[in-house]
């Protein structure tokens, strides 16, 4: 009778799971979402930096940054577990193994708020030799990052919560629920700051709306997860065998974005010891802009790790391959457009953002920052190919290659080049992304696909080349100021850029016909609604 239930109840949650399967979304309206929840902050974040920047001032603005900086740190000091979450719910979804969702949910939360408040109350305890010693912040401003610190710690026990729990409708390719939190979140946080600014207050006001923010997103994802798992419950009981298998996915996963957090301490750090705080700001505004590349790639390619992690379970090694070109392809495009115009209009968009002094300051680290923003761009489809496919390992080796190397770069070029010396070691460093897609290409496919990348080549750099001109001779010779002449060059541009991936047939008769039905089934169904 035991037996029978037990099995009467496996197959309950099966349909229940496989039910709200039906629901999910189709992987067009997924990367579309994930770009909402890109976009969406980004347009608040344009509108409100300069208020908070000018408002706050150089000096407090970097205390701002640094101790966001910390944050983002040592929120990748917890064996980032989410990601192999989100990596083994679609894969136990593939494979109707419903029955270990609940057991590898609770083994990683209970691991998730052990890392958490041992990591919070270390930095507590340490708030003190952190602030003198390693981030070296000026006496006056000493007892508000203390106390910014310590609302710090709040903040990174929450946000371990939702990357727990939003690591779910990820899995499950919800992106719409996970973006619509995500979006709410950035966009609260940021018209918080600018209410805060405006009312004079601290520093350390403004991360504790910060904690406050993530309270409420990590509430929003555990009530996500519990409408898209009904038949799932957390038990005080796992397997040890299933922990460590989460743990030996994850350790790489942890690597490589604590690699790339403490290469953006690094550089913070160095900056404020060697040039001084208010040099922060200079130095991470133009970097905000050309890190927009980077994270607005990876809003939209979010959904290839979950139907890599899919397709590798199923063995369908020929939808892999086509999921990967595909995207690169896409992505190409993308990325050449969006460097070509922070190359050409970098300096117009600060002057206009910003003010002329701001810009003239910060043009030059914002022009190579993105040309290397854009390599990392494009080494995202294979990242998320090898972590998809179970092997975060190669992506720790680069993330930890572009740490030693942008950082030896940056301490011997600081006496040369001062706060370009950062940007100039990352380039330098990234510049080992194409190398490592043919590497993932050959070890994943058994061969690499220098066809299409050499056909990206050359149809990219004569479409870039042309879009560099136009955007270049209508700023330098149109009778139109402002902001005026920035959109009308950039939209000519893309005109022209477009033009020429369809003539030298980059973007061929067929993906243009399938581009144009993904985004009428975008329209009707963002018309329509949510499926039944």
């Amino acid at each position: 009778m035991r037996e029978l239930q037990r099995k009467s109840q496996c197959i309950i949650t099966k349909l229940i799971v496989e039910g709200n399967n039906l629901k999910r979304l189709s992987a067009s309206r997924n990367a579309m979402f994930g770009l909402l929840g890109w976009l969406i902050p980004l347009g608040f974040t344009f509108a409100l930096t300069p208020f908070i920047v000018h408002g706050l001032g150089p000096a407090s603005y970097g205390l701002y940054v640094l101790v966001m900086g910390v944050i983002g740190y040592l929120t990748s000091l917890n064996f980032n577990v989410g990601r192999a979450l989100t990596r083994y719910v679609s894969t136990f979804q593939a494979k109707t193994e419903t029955d270990q969702i609940g057991e590898v949910l609770s083994s990683t939360l209970w691991l998730y708020l052990l890392i958490g408040i041992i990591t919070a109350g270390c930095m507590l305890l340490l708030s003190n030799w952190l602030i003198k010693k390693v981030l070296n912040i000026a006496p006056a401003l000493q007892p508000e990052a203390k106390l910014a610190i310590s609302w710090a710690a709040v903040v990174l026990v929450f946000t371990f919560l939702s990357q727990v729990f939003g690591a779910i409708p990820q899995a499950l390719q919800r992106f719409d629920l996970y973006a619509v939190v995500i979006a709410l979140s950035g966009v609260a946080i940021l018209m918080g700051n600018a209410v805060m600014v405006w009312l004079r207050l601290s520093v350390s006001a403004m991360v504790a709306w910060v904690a406050l923010v993530a309270c409420l997103a990590s509430l929003a994802f555990i009530l996500i997860s519990r409408r898209l798992l009904p038949g799932v419950h957390l038990t005080r009981h796992f397997r040890r065998p299933l922990l460590f298998e989460l743990l030996r996915f994850s350790v790489a996963v942890t690597a490589y974005q604590v690699f790339g957090n403490l290469l953006v301490l690094f550089e913070r750090g160095w900056l404020t010891r060697r040039l001084g705080a208010e040099t922060v700001s200079y130095y991470v505004v133009p970097m905000t802009i050309a890190t927009y590349i980077h994270s607005f790639i990876a809003s939209i390619t979010l959904v290839i790790f979950p139907i890599v992690s899919e397709a590798n379970a199923l063995g369908d090694k020929a939808r892999l391959e086509r999921t990967y070109t595909r995207a690169c392809k896409y992505v190409s495009i993308l990325v050449v457009f969006a460097v070509v115009t922070l190359v050409i209009s970098g300096q117009r968009l600060l002057s206009e953002w910003m003010g002329a002094n701001f810009a003239s300051k910060t043009a030059g680290v914002l022009k190579v920052h993105a040309n290397a923003m854009g390599l990392v761009a494009m080494g995202i489809v294979p990242w998320q190919l090898a972590d998809g496919l179970g092997f975060p390992k190669w992506n720790a080796f680069l993330a930890l290659f572009w740490l030693i190397t942008a950082a030896f770069i940056t301490v011997w070029l600081t006496p040369f080049f001062g706060i370009l010396a950062p940007a100039w070691g990352r380039l330098v460093a990234v510049l080992s992304v194409p190398a490592y897609a043919l590497f993932v290409e050959h070890r994943v496919f058994g061969h690499s696909l220098w066809k299409l990348w050499r056909k990206m080549a050359f149809s990219l750099v004569l479409a870039g080349g042309l879009t560099a001109a136009v955007q270049y001779i209508i700023q330098s010779r149109s009778p139109l100021i402002g902001w005026t002449v920035l959109l009308v060059s950039v939209a000519s541009s893309g005109l022209v850029y477009l033009s020429v991936l369809c003539i030298v047939d980059f973007v061929g008769y067929d993906e243009r016909a399938q581009l144009r039905c993904i985004f009428a089934r975008l329209m009707t169904q963002f018309t329509v609604g949510q499926p039944k």
